[in-house]
């Protein structure tokens, strides 16, 4: 029996009115990624790759098009349906850490799991297990603002682990780190992908995408590459 993809788009678009002018920012894209793919979405700005992200990470509708998300059509869910999914399905990883400023390493990877409705204990736990996974566990009772900008990513990738999405969604992941911070971040993405995690990047870094074993090219709100990738990790 053939495998369902994970994401199944189906001539997705996507467009703004600005005005009395409409802006086209995705045209009829039509995309499947399989379970445990490691994926790069790459582009210029204004290639569509942002809008991209926010509709697989079912932060916004498309305008026209069909979206699949593991076997349930997108497009039928309520808006409380589609926070749910958000915080079920995908672990988002932004550029920007986007921390709580005033919590914890650990309060930060505990917060995706209050809306499990699990105990405090519970949550701890499965906190502590993320954090071990991204080598963090002894900054566990650190605020944001006494870790470095690679520490502070490692808390955001564990946070985005704690709920074992079925997609790690990373957004730029590395645009605000140094390059040798950079290294240990990908190298980190390359683990979670050899563990069976489905990873997909956004990223305009040619170097970023080469850690990524397939790339999917955007211009102009279409598809204009999607080739695999030829990888060497040490």
């Amino acid at each position: 029996m053939d495998a369902q993809p994970l994401i199944h788009m189906d001539g997705i678009s996507r467009y703004y009115t600005m005005g009395d002018h409409r802006v086209i920012a995705l045209d009829s894209v039509s995309i499947d990624i399989m379970r445990n793919e490691y994926v790069a979405f790459i582009g210029s700005s204004g290639s569509g790759k942002s809008t991209m992200m926010n509709i697989m990470g079912c932060l916004e509708r498309p305008s026209a098009g069909e979206y699949v998300l593991n076997e349930r059509n997108v497009g039928d869910l309520s808006e409380n349906d589609l926070a749910r999914i958000r915080n079920q399905e995908i672990g988002f990883i932004f550029q920007s850490f986007n921390l709580l400023t005033r919590a914890t390493a650990l309060r930060n990877v505990m917060q995706p799991l209050i809306y499990r409705g699990m105990g405090l204990a519970e949550r701890e736990q499965k906190a502590m297990q993320a954090l071990r996974r991204v080598d963090l566990i002894d900054r566990a009772d650190h605020m944001p603002n006494q870790l470095s900008g690679g520490q502070r990513q490692r808390v955001a990738i564990a946070r985005a682990l704690v709920t074992e999405p079925s997609i790690l969604l990373a957004d730029e992941p590395t645009g605000n780190l140094d390059s040798d911070t950079t290294r240990n971040i990908m190298k980190l993405f390359d683990e979670l992908y050899a563990d069976g995690q489905t990873l997909i990047v956004v990223t305009h870094e040619p170097d970023i995408a080469g850690h990524c074993r397939r790339v999917i090219e955007l211009s102009d709100g279409k598809v204009k590459h999607d080739y695999k990738n030829d990888v060497h990790t040490d």
